[in-house]
């Protein structure tokens, strides 16, 4: 059978048996998204609770916090039932059956659309590779009071913070970008207690101007903030070549501060993250979902 007619009549067929509100009939998703809405991709957070991959499934930040949410869709949906106490609410909006099995793909699908709403606190990291977490492994390399297990004891507590969305602040990048609130508080810490990262720093944001003030035609001052950030790469190439030569591994202790960057980064995120699944009407327009979905 023609392509275009099974999913003509798939859609056909599920617009009769659809349990869903009616806000959702038509739209991309099963639910409304949330207020202060802002979009990430799926497989960031390990795809969505309800089994739905990228194809099928919006992760959403928001600023509202988890009971705010709950209010929320509770207006639209009706109550969300309580997954785990405080901080994970679902509300399952439909349900798919599958004719067959033995297709892969088919496991990316949600079983059952609907709505997640949980707290950011709640996602897991099993290894923080940002560069939140970059100090505390220098220190565990160069320090003999801390190790590994140190290190990978901050990813437990502190690993959703690698996950979290932040806001933009009003600040700008080297490269002209709008910064988030994260990035610059991270930018201060480092210029504080790294000296050589703030030195690196240092150097970008001068040659950024540098590059802005040639724009403008004022060469003069261009040149010379060229030649500080020189004198900061040359001072920085013979540090690193007087650590090579002494194979020592050099950090300052610098783990307490360190440690209140990462509690004041807690302060700041979007508290709350809301998985929705995408409304079936709008899945991929793929046959092996229709050969394998009973509508």
């Amino acid at each position: 059978m023609d392509k275009l007619i099974i999913t003509t009549l798939s859609l056909l067929l599920f617009a009769c048996i659809s349990i869903l509100p009616a806000f959702s009939q038509g739209s991309k998703l099963v639910a409304p998204e949330p207020p202060d809405a802002v979009e990430i991709r799926a497989s960031k957070l390990h795809n969505s609770p309800s089994g739905g991959g990228d194809g099928f499934t919006k992760v959403f930040f928001t600023s509202l916090s988890v009971e705010e949410a709950l209010s929320f869709y509770k207006k639209h949906i009706g109550d969300m039932q309580e997954v785990d106490a405080g901080s994970e609410y679902r509300a399952d909006l439909m349900e798919i059956n599958f004719k067959k099995s033995g297709v892969l793909k088919v496991y990316d699908i949600p079983r059952r659309p609907g709505v997640t709403v949980k707290s950011v606190r709640t996602l897991e990291r099993r290894n923080c590779t940002s560069e939140f977490f970059g100090q505390f492994r220098k220190m565990a390399n160069a320090l003999d009071q801390y190790s590994r297990q140190d290190v990978n004891n901050l990813c437990k507590q502190y690993g959703y913070l690698e996950l979290a969305h932040y806001g933009y602040s009003d600040k700008r990048g080297v490269d002209g970008k709008q910064l988030t609130n994260d990035e610059v508080l991270y930018r201060e810490y480092l210029k504080e207690l790294d000296k050589d990262a703030g030195k690196v720093m240092t150097a970008e944001e001068k040659a950024a101007e540098a590059q802005r003030l040639m724009q403008q035609g004022r060469m003069d001052e261009a040149r010379a903030l060229l030649e500080e950030v020189a004198q900061i790469h040359m001072e920085g190439q013979q540090q690193d070549m007087q650590q090579i030569q002494t194979g020592k591994r050099t950090a300052e202790d610098n783990w307490d501060e360190w440690l209140k960057f990462l509690k004041e980064l807690d302060t700041m995120i979007y508290p709350t993250v809301v998985f929705i699944d995408i409304h079936p009407s709008n899945w991929p327009d793929d046959e092996w979902i229709h050969e394998s979905i009973e509508w």
